[in-house]
């Protein structure tokens, strides 16, 4: 061996002397890095949560809607009906006890068979905290064009987030 030799001290600071983790700097960039991906993508998470609680309505307006044109078919003479609670839509078939973010109801014309009818979706506490006068509506009109019409508050509820828009 040439040289000096490896005292146990030298050998030690030598090991120390090594990179053993990461620096300050890296660790800061690593942290910014996650700050810009937590900072894109919270709102769009938060407006994927938004429009699936639409679609939760959307969806059950629609089985409405069919379960009027159905009762339409089966008795002409009555016409649609209406209906503000949920056992008047156990009555029909459709079990909407389990919904969270909106009520439902359904208003019909005054005519005697009711020959238009209006199912309106409105926003609950469990939708957002301050829901008032958030609302999704569906206008049925036989004599109009179209016959069926979208509708919503455009506050809490835009019209992208509803069909035919």
């Amino acid at each position: 061996m040439t040289g000096t030799p490896m005292t146990r001290r030298t050998l030690r600071e030598a090991r120390f002397s090594e990179h053993l983790g990461f620096m300050l700097v890296e660790i800061m960039v690593i942290i910014i890095i996650v700050c810009i991906l937590v900072a894109v993508a919270a709102p769009l998470y938060s407006t994927y949560v938004e429009k699936s609680k639409i679609t939760e309505a959307l969806n059950i307006i629609g089985a409405i809607i069919s379960s009027e044109m159905l009762e339409m078919q089966r008795h002409p003479s009555r016409g649609f009906y209406a209906a503000n609670a949920q056992a008047a839509f156990m009555a029909k078939g459709m079990r909407l006890s389990e919904t969270k973010y909106f009520t439902y109801e359904v208003a019909t014309s005054q005519t005697s068979p009711a020959t238009t009818f209006t199912v309106t979706a409105w926003a609950t506490s469990r939708y957002r905290d301050n829901p008032d006068a958030c609302f999704i509506r569906y206008t049925h009109n036989p004599s109009a064009s179209p016959a069926g019409r979208w509708s919503c508050d455009g506050n809490c509820i835009t019209l992208d987030m509803i069909p035919g828009q």
